[in-house]
């Protein structure tokens, strides 16, 4: 029995130390540990947090409402003299037709608009039914000033692009690259799929669904707009504790056993870590927005403040509440609030106070 407890103690333990390496190496351990050694080293208690991580509205405050503009069943029994719009209608109609997802509905909104002009063509140039010529034209003018809506729809009130957004569960991680050549190719792919009217490859349904299904692989966005806002926190965090703890750390401007530590934290944690994570958000943070503020324009505005206001947040880099103005704010002030410290220590950063 007490071999087998062992056996299972030694098994618990290991595991608890596979487990604490692997944390060891995700950003949420590195600026947590940078954090609370700064804390230490000061004696400054840990500030709370300054921003919190954008929230994406709920589906009623980013979704469109889309009219139901259909054809009467009498009046697509008459349209014998255009097929392919019959047909399109009838699968409209049908049990599948009825439960379209959104990014279905925007294809066979850009179809039916297509045929819509392709039978009044027809019947304009044969001379033919003007009736009903009359009536499809009215309905293809609703059509196309609803289409907009359906496209923006079938972005943000669809699954894959709103999950990518706010379905993280970590961090960006330290290093790989955790989904971001799929997500940027996809990006890039829905806004020319926007902007086309083709129906062949690379812009059919198909295709489509492939690209939105390259967001669903991965949480990249929503793991980048986390890194920032935890980055933005630490930052302002650490820049809080070095100024409260200003006076204390080289009285009158003497070196102490605070200033060696400090720098060493400065060194080791900072520098070696903190940094080079930074500069990593930053440049893909960039990367991101430039991809994503083009598709965004293909789109109509936001059917509600909240998402407006959202949208800033998560792309814009002027609004004051936006992640990457405060996120460039915090970067800023850490550095000023480190060189203040620095300075008055007559350390340069990163030199050893020793020498």
């Amino acid at each position: 029995m007490t071999s087998k407890v062992t056996v299972r103690t030694l098994a618990l333990l290991l595991l608890f130390t596979l487990t604490s390496c692997g944390y060891r190496s995700t950003p949420e351990y590195q600026l947590e540990e940078y954090e609370e050694r700064i804390s230490t080293v000061t004696g400054q208690p840990l500030p709370p947090a300054t921003v919190s991580f954008p929230e994406l509205p709920p589906l009623r405050e980013r979704q469109y409402p889309l009219p139901d503009i259909r054809l009467k069943a009498l009046e697509a029994l008459n349209l014998l003299e255009c097929p392919r719009l019959t047909q399109l209608i009838a699968h409209r109609n049908n049990s599948l037709g009825k439960q379209m997802q959104p990014s279905q509905l925007l294809d066979y909104e850009k179809k039916l608009i297509a045929q819509l002009k392709d039978c009044t063509n027809y019947l304009q140039q044969q001379n033919k039914k003007p009736e009903l010529r009359t009536r499809l034209e009215a309905i293809l003018q609703q059509k196309e000033a609803a289409l907009p809506a359906a496209k923006w729809n079938a972005l943000l009130s669809n699954t894959e692009l709103p999950d990518q957004l706010s379905g993280f569960q970590t961090l960006l991680p330290l290093h790989g690259d955790n989904g971001r050549q799929g997500t940027l190719e996809a990006l890039k792919y829905l806004k020319l799929y926007l902007k086309d009217d083709r129906f062949s490859p690379p812009y059919d349904q198909q295709s489509l669904e492939v690209q939105l299904q390259q967001l669903t692989a991965s949480h990249y966005s929503g793991q980048l707009l986390a890194a920032a806002t935890a980055l933005t926190n630490t930052l302002n965090r650490v820049s809080v504790m070095l100024e409260k703890s200003n006076n204390t750390i080289c009285p009158q401007g003497r070196r102490s056993v605070k200033i060696e530590r400090l720098n060493n934290v400065f060194r080791l944690f900072y520098v070696d870590s903190i940094q080079p994570y930074i500069a990593r958000v930053v440049s893909e943070g960039r990367d991101w927005r430039s991809v994503m503020l083009p598709l965004l324009l293909e789109l109509p505005p936001p059917p509600d403040k909240a998402m407006e206001d959202y949208l800033l947040a998560i792309t814009d880099c002027d609004s004051a509440f936006s992640v990457w103005h405060q996120l460039n704010r915090a970067i800023l002030r850490h550095a000023q609030s480190w060189q203040k410290v620095l300075t008055e220590c007559q350390i340069q950063p990163g030199q050893n106070p020793a020498n």
